[in-house]
């Protein structure tokens, strides 16, 4: 499979338990893995017969942007669910979404989840 990477994308975004993760916000640090066939790009040199990463990245902001969710989790599920949407030549998605400064009372570099997903894993997409 074809992937599409892309790494650590800084979005600014209200989500967390606390109150005031939600109120003051804090940057997020997203990055994709995304499966699709790029052989028609990789023939045609054409940004038009492949994803346009700006695009990707603007989606990715936008849904962060978009809603507060408790749970990076819920985060993480709603990028997927928006990206497999939208765009019908993704294949998979894996998604790692980092909270770097997450108000646990311990010094750690970030909290992060992963989520995996395949078309046709869920009727939903």
């Amino acid at each position: 499979m074809d992937r599409i990477i892309i790494e650590d994308l800084q979005v600014y975004a209200y989500h967390g338990v606390a109150q005031e993760e939600r109120t003051i916000g804090q940057m997020f640090f997203v990055s994709l893995r995304i499966g699709s066939n790029l052989e028609r790009a990789a023939a045609s040199d054409d940004v038009n017969d492949t994803l346009n990463y700006a695009d990707l990245c603007n989606d990715v902001q936008t849904v962060m942007q978009s809603g507060k969710c408790n749970l990076i989790e819920a985060a993480a599920m709603n990028i997927i669910q928006h990206l497999f949407r939208k765009y019908s030549d993704i294949a998979e998605i894996s998604i790692t979404l980092k909270k770097p400064w997450a108000p646990m009372g311990h010094h750690l570099k970030y909290a992060a989840v992963e989520l995996e997903r395949k078309r046709g894993d869920k009727d939903e997409w």
